[in-house]
């Protein structure tokens, strides 16, 4: 991309992010207790369908509500996750529960669509979350929750004056944010035919009128909208699925912004949906609804706010698996050698394990992205895999305290001649490095710019940022805009990104930044700028 267009000042958007983002309807009263049921489904009718991540994800959110003081947290994973077993779980913690409460009911696992029966005369279609022995005809159509049921099952929470926060890492329907193949990644959707002998009980034709604007107590919070889908992604290590990772972090305390040792509604807003983005090359939005525009309590952390043994926003954190943040590069037709002595990237034989795919013809696909780079040889791939392997530890450290970034112009492939538009605001700490990695591995820095001296001592955080840049020459492919605001100025990270102006001199920027930033408290926003006409 070209050199920046200039700064200036633009109108918050906060306000209209706040709006996509509020959970609950009261603050916790004192002496109120937090209660979960967290359900997780790989292991589905047959294999065809089976998921890798969905009881990773479940495991997670339940230790993250352990970790926030739950007082009883209920586990149902696959072949214990049934109806009849879940059903009695929600039955048993809503009579449980008194006024005040709140109930954290998760489900990762496969959504989906079908038909609406004929006496929903205003639906075209239900949506549904698909148990482990769902089958479409005979017994087996009992093993579906529907959405009319469970609106009708957080009706009987809401007028209770339970406080219920719905998360639903699944997908019904749809596409991509963006064109990508995603070999070998699994979504969570499954597709099947018309139901036959159906022996599901339905809710009453009214339930069928129930809105999310009815509540005054729950919240729903989805990976994704409707029509888009949610791809499970490697996260330290395991599939995941990118809303529970970071749902699990938002309720251990990487919300709670101002340590006031409890994470609101607007902590949780300007927590997900960056970290979300940052995890899944911004593939995916997560929806809260519905839409109310006040910020209240949601969880009390247990010992006051933060990640616990760790300040909030302190960077170069390892993963419990030292390996987990390595790249791993397929190779398809070309020569591996030419990676084999950069000590983080390992190479797999499987795609499916992977997060880049070189092929014979010179392409290199991102497994959730898309094509990231093209025309790239055994010369050229280096500088690509060292820029995607310390993409990966910046997007892992700015999932843990992100950023809110955005490409006004939205989530798309951008051509030669188009105008990108950057924004970021938010910001904790006062000092700013900006740069960019264009899709061949070489860095270019902007800020701070050594003919601005005004750069260096400005305080970044006092407004928000807006950058311009044109699309005007190649390599086209992935670019990365990364924005690192921190409480220190780092003059010795800007000298070495300064120097990077090959691939080659790159090829050491994994290991410099986790030096820079190891032990610094700053926070990460990184945007992804596809250009060109890749797939």
């Amino acid at each position: 991309m070209g050199e920046p267009r200039g700064q200036d000042r633009y109108r918050s958007v906060a306000g209209a992010l706040a709006m996509s983002l509020v959970l609950c309807a009261s603050a916790p009263a004192w002496g109120a207790d937090l209660y979960g049921l967290t359900v997780g489904i790989d292991d589905y009718e047959g294999t065809v369908n089976d998921l890798d991540g969905a009881v990773n994800d479940a495991k997670d959110v339940s230790q993250a509500l352990d970790r926030a003081g739950a007082r009883e947290v209920v586990r149902l994973f696959n072949d214990d996750a049934s109806k009849a077993a879940i059903t009695a779980a929600w039955e048993r913690l809503v009579a449980k529960a008194k006024p005040g409460d709140t109930i954290v009911f998760s489900y990762a696992g496969h959504g989906g669509q079908e038909p609406a029966p004929p006496d929903r005369h205003d639906k075209t279609t239900i949506e549904s979350f698909l148990l482990g022995h769902f089958e479409p005809s005979g017994p087996g159509t009992r093993e579906r929750i529907v959405d009319d049921e469970v609106f009708t099952w957080l009706q009987a929470a809401d007028k209770k004056g339970i406080k219920v926060i719905f998360v639903a890492d699944s997908c019904h329907s749809g596409g991509m944010e963006r064109s990508a193949s995603a070999p070998g990644v699994k979504f969570r959707r499954m597709t099947y035919p018309a139901i036959t002998d159906d022996q599901l009980k339905f809710p009453p034709p009214e339930a069928a009128q129930i809105t999310v604007d009815d509540f005054q107590n729950v919240t729903f919070v989805a990976a994704v909208a409707a029509d888009k889908l949610v791809p499970e992604v490697t996260i330290e290590g395991q599939k995941r699925g990118a809303l529970s990772w970071a749902f699990s972090r938002a309720v251990e305390g990487r919300a709670d912004k101002n340590g006031d040792g409890e994470v609101s509604e607007f902590e949780l807003l300007g927590y997900i949906v960056p970290a979300v983005h940052s995890l899944v090359e911004s593939q995916q939005t997560p929806q809260v609804l519905p839409l109310r525009a006040r910020s209240v309590a949601l969880v009390t952390l247990r010992g006051g706010g933060g990640q616990a043994g760790a300040p909030a926003g302190a960077q170069g954190e390892a993963p419990a698996d030292e390996g987990a943040l390595k790249l791993k590069l397929a190779v398809e037709g070309g020569d591996a050698s030419a990676v084999a002595d950069l000590p983080f990237v390992t190479v797999v034989a499987d795609k499916a394990q992977a997060d880049l795919i070189w092929s014979a013809d010179g392409k290199v696909e991102h497994v959730v992205g898309g094509v990231v780079a093209e025309n790239v040889d055994a010369q050229g791939i280096k500088g690509v895999v060292s820029k995607w392997a310390a993409l990966k530890w910046l997007n892992h450290q700015a999932a843990l305290s992100p950023i809110p970034a955005k490409l006004v112009g939205g989530n798309q492939r951008y051509a030669i001649g188009d105008v990108v538009e950057v924004e970021i605001e938010g910001a904790k700490y006062p000092h700013l490095t900006l740069f960019n990695l264009p899709p061949d591995g070489r860095v270019e820095f902007y800020v701070p710019d050594p003919g601005k001296p005004g750069d260096a001592t400005k305080d970044w955080s006092r407004e928000p940022m807006h950058e311009t840049f044109k699309v005007d020459k190649p390599p086209y492919g992935a670019e990365h805009m990364v924005a690192i605001f921190s409480k220190n100025d780092l003059p010795d990270l800007h000298a070495a990104l300064s120097s990077m102006t090959t691939p080659q001199r790159a090829e050491a920027l994994r290991p410099m930044l986790e030096e820079a930033l190891r032990g610094e408290e700053a926070q990460i926003g990184i945007i992804d700028i596809y250009t060109g006409a890749g797939g």
